[in-house]
């Protein structure tokens, strides 16, 4: 039986040395890193469907079914903000700013408030009279803005800090904020 070096130099070299320390540190980390920047964009393009459903509210007064329909794909967007902030409390989650925010968007319910407020918008929304409407993206506008929306821009400060980019995302505002 006869071996060529180059056959038999990987098999020697893979049995006393672990792949992990055979690659470049940087190399095991990009799956990790572009899981990160996908998530994080994932999550601010979901902000702003929410965002833009909120600054459109007003416009609905007074046509409850258009209303209801164009919760429907804010709503949705909202729920799917939880998978990316899932990617990013993975990676971060002992960050005690990550914790914190966190600790505001579920230990304080504000995250749901605004999951609530959108599916009464969604379910209801052809019902309600405008005084509602208005008094509801009044409250919900109240507790994003003032709470969820900086709470998402610290996981943004944190994935920034992380993906090393020269740049960090800030959740998207509605224009009623």
């Amino acid at each position: 039986m006869q071996f060529s070096l180059t056959t038999v130099l990987p098999a020697v070299l893979a049995a006393f040395i672990p792949l992990t320390q055979a690659l470049p540190a940087n190399l095991l980390s990009r799956a990790t890193i572009q899981q990160i920047a996908d998530a994080q964009n994932q999550w601010r393009s979901d902000t702003s469907d929410v965002s833009q459903f909120l600054s459109a509210v007003p416009s609905f007064l007074g046509a409850g079914s258009k209303l209801s329909s164009a919760a429907q794909p804010a709503l949705a967007s909202e729920k799917d903000e939880l998978l990316h902030k899932k990617v990013l409390d993975d990676a971060f989650g002992s960050d005690p700013r990550i914790i914190n925010a966190n600790e505001v968007l579920v230990n304080q319910g504000t995250f749901q408030f605004v999951v609530d407020s959108l599916q009464n918008y969604a379910e209801n929304g052809s019902t309600m009279s405008d005084d509602d409407v208005t008094t509801l993206l009044q409250q919900v506008n109240s507790v994003r803005c003032g709470k969820v929306l900086p709470a998402i821009d610290m996981y943004f400060v944190v994935a920034g800090e992380k993906l090393n980019n020269g740049g960090t995302l800030v959740a998207t505002r509605p224009n009623n904020c």
